[in-house]
């Protein structure tokens, strides 16, 4: 497992460290998922994604929501086909729920149709924030004990579930027997850069993404419901904004560039608490080849 802030290079890395240890490549980032957003989400580049396999980049469209349930169902199906053909299994981003929900186990616990999120949707927005949240204190208490009350998504989520099973989220999670059916431990690598490479590193591939066509890629998202998660990736409703002529094109790098960093601060925030890794890279372009190497053989001491 590969992961890191934004910009990082883990892309990259894994890439390396893939053509050396007969692999594939799984993706784990919540945007990189969505299949109309390839340039704005950084996902891998066509000569990239031919040299070896990449898995779980833009297998959804964005009109559709990807939970971390969902992929990580995705997940283990990819990571246990890959085993069966003796390949590594290499996932790679930095969405920490998605991983998350992989190394914690597989819950059990069942998607919503649409009708139900619908509904609940519609709930939410009769009642306002404020009172859907004392909603679903009433039904159960502990079902919002770790949910903000400005949390939608999974206000939603949580409400859905309760409306098609009766049953709570915590009611079901307590129920959920189920383990993580991976036959391997995650040999966990953290990649890092120095925070003014880093911040670089996000104002450049910003402009690069524009000279790849970003502006134009994003209108496909015109007429999306604006609380799509694809509408959160970084860029996406400034570019659009630019395209209407509502904002200049310097001002939607400064906030885009300026949420990304952000981002990255809380990505690392995260994987400080959340990630044991078992190997950290700070700068791994320094020298690509050395640091593959001690991966290999540090992997090849677990396994």
């Amino acid at each position: 497992m590969i992961a890191g802030p934004t910009a990082s290079g883990k892309s990259d890395f894994a890439l390396h460290l893939c053509k050396k240890i007969n692999g594939v490549i799984i993706n784990f980032d919540s945007m990189q998922v969505y299949k109309e957003l390839r340039i704005l989400s950084a996902r891998p580049n066509k000569l990239s994604m031919d040299i070896v396999d990449h898995k779980l980049y833009g297998f959804i469209s964005g009109k559709n929501r990807c939970s971390a349930l969902m992929w990580s169902e995705k997940a283990l199906i990819e990571i246990n086909l890959a085993l069966r053909k003796n390949l590594v299994p290499i996932l790679v981003g930095g969405s920490g729920l998605y991983i998350k929900s992989l190394m914690d186990g597989i819950s059990d616990i069942p998607v919503t149709s649409e009708s139900y999120r619908v509904e609940a949707e519609r709930v939410l927005n009769k009642d306002g924030v404020n009172n859907f949240y004392a909603r679903l204190q009433n039904i159960d208490e502990k079902l919002v004990n770790n949910i903000s009350p400005m949390d939608k998504q999974r206000l939603i989520r949580s409400y859905s579930v309760w409306l098609e099973t009766g049953k709570t989220l915590f009611e079901l999670r307590l129920a959920d027997k189920r383990s993580n059916k991976l036959p391997n431990k995650f040999f966990k690598i953290y990649l890092s850069s120095d925070r003014e490479i880093l911040r670089q590193n996000i104002k450049d591939r910003f402009y690069k993404m524009i000279d790849q066509g970003a502006l134009k890629e994003v209108l496909n998202l015109e007429g999306f419901d604006e609380d799509l998660p694809v509408m959160k990736a970084h860029g996406a409703r400034e570019l659009l904004a630019v395209n209407r002529s509502e904002i200049s094109l310097e001002k939607a790098a400064e906030i885009t560039i300026n949420h990304t960093n952000q981002y990255a601060k809380r990505q690392e925030t995260w994987f400080k608490h959340q990630y044991n890794s078992n190997y950290h890279i700070l700068n791994f372009r320094d020298n690509i080849d050395k640091y593959c190497s001690n991966v290999l053989s540090l992997y090849n001491k677990l396994y």
